[in-house]
């Protein structure tokens, strides 16, 4: 009714619920959405408004500043401000008003979002990656192209409906955004992380089973627990009961999970795999994990696969590979 439809919508915060919203509103109905690196200088954003020609932007409180100086440069084509928070700005609109104005119209009998065609071959996100010279190129996905991504994960892991994921990857990557369809697809729960300093408390509190994330995350977690094993002496008890599991682990017999409660207590009690991405995870690491009894994978993409090329699952590990191209 605001006229979107068919126009380019850009989004800028960290990872919400208000995000996803955005991101499903306008995917399954309303136009093209251009996610943009919430990390980014004013000057970079009002660049990659420019060249994607954005007609909409919704972003959080903590950019209102950004948004207004970029009107009054007035040199994007942005016609309409929507701010994600409830902030004394006249020229924005917000978020919550638009959800309670769309519900009265479907009140009112207005279909036309829920019968909207979506075109499946038609360019629906655009993403901004790094490239290896000049400006950050601009990727161009299709509902077909994440669509068939994830029908290939789905073929390749297995994700329960009682799972809980934590969307810790910034959904501006196609990493995060498609591994959020993902799971969303597989009935699981995703949960938001406070922040790096949280994920402990969060892993706990939200009851988390399944994190993806980059390397360094999962290295810093390991040097973490094995710190805490070597303080308390018992790191040679570690290392024989991970001989012995994994011995037994040849003829069907898993213990891991019991012989490791601790470790595992310490990681929230319920992480049950790990996925880990955009860089090379240390061999031992991962083969530590493995033998705590948490499913760890590695897998490789970019963001013109929509992302995932390659990935390793419970049934092909080899350490050091990102695995087989899923298809």
């Amino acid at each position: 009714r605001l006229g979107f439809k068919g126009k380019n919508v850009a989004v800028i915060s960290k990872n919400r619920y208000e995000w996803a919203l955005t991101y499903y509103a306008v995917l399954d109905g309303v136009g093209r959405i251009i996610p943009l690196d919430k990390g980014l200088p004013e000057q970079e954003i009002e660049l990659s408004l420019i060249r994607s020609k954005a007609d909409v932007i919704v972003f959080e409180e903590s950019y209102t500043d950004i948004i207004l100086n970029i009107m009054k440069n007035n040199k994007t084509q942005l016609k309409e401000y929507i701010c994600m928070d409830n902030v004394e700005e006249n020229r924005f609109k917000k978020m919550n008003e638009l959800l309670l104005l769309g519900k009265q119209e479907m009140l009112n009998g207005n279909n036309e979002y829920l019968n909207a065609e979506i075109d499946n071959n038609a360019i629906s996100i655009v993403l901004f990656t790094s490239g290896t010279t000049s400006l950050a190129k601009a990727v161009m996905l299709s509902h077909k192209n994440i669509a068939s991504n994830i029908y290939a994960l789905t073929s390749a892991e297995k994700i329960y409906d009682t799972d809980v994921n934590i969307a810790f990857l910034p959904f501006h990557h196609t990493f995060g955004s498609t591994g959020l369809t993902f799971f969303l697809s597989c009935g699981a729960k995703n949960v938001f992380c406070d922040g790096l300093r949280h994920i402990a408390q969060n892993l706990k509190e939200y009851k988390v089973s399944v994190f993806v994330c980059v390397p360094l995350i999962l290295e810093a977690m390991h040097k973490k627990i094995m710190q805490e094993i070597e303080k308390q002496g018992k790191t040679k008890k570690v290392k024989f009961a991970m001989k012995i599991s994994n011995f037994l682990l040849k003829f069907g017999i898993d213990i891991r999970r019991k012989i490791f409660k601790d470790v595992l207590n310490n990681l929230g009690g319920n992480l049950r795999f790990v996925v880990s991405g955009a860089a090379a995870i240390d061999k031992n690491v991962a083969k530590d994990f493995n033998a705590f009894g948490i499913l760890t994978v590695q897998g490789y993409g970019l963001t013109e696969t929509s992302p995932v090329l390659c990935a390793e699952n419970a049934k092909s590990i080899r350490y050091g590979s990102v695995g087989f191209p899923v298809c």
